[in-house]
């Protein structure tokens, strides 16, 4: 059974078609997979001292500076990952305390960022 779905994707609509395979193990799957990101940015909210780069690629735009105050969510900096740029966005609220990249450098996935006081 093919489902129809619009999906706005920085700013643009896509209209996607989306075959369900099987129904039952897909809807536990994203139950899954929610379930582990709320986990996993609860361990964020608690502990984390770092942003790290969630992709590898290039680094487009720096968007902060030392001493920026930050917030959840605010958008970061800019990276490239296979010729599409994407926002890194701030797992957490701080204060910005070492901008560890500059634009045009390459980054691996979890590579650190940027650290938080």
């Amino acid at each position: 059974m093919m489902k129809l779905y619009k999906i706005k994707v920085n700013g643009k609509l896509y209209e996607v078609e989306v075959e369900e395979v099987d129904g039952a193990t897909s809807k536990q799957e994203v139950v899954k997979q929610e379930v582990k990101q709320e986990v996993k940015e609860e361990k964020l909210t608690s502990d984390q001292k770092t942003i790290n780069a969630p992709i590898a690629g290039k680094i487009v735009d720096v968007k902060v500076e030392v001493g920026s105050t930050i917030k959840k969510g605010d958008t970061v900096a800019i990276i490239e990952a296979m010729k599409l740029e994407n926002e890194i966005q701030s797992p957490v609220s701080g204060t910005i305390k070492e901008v560890v990249v500059k634009a045009g450098d390459d980054v691996r996935n979890k590579d650190v960022l940027f650290v938080l006081e």
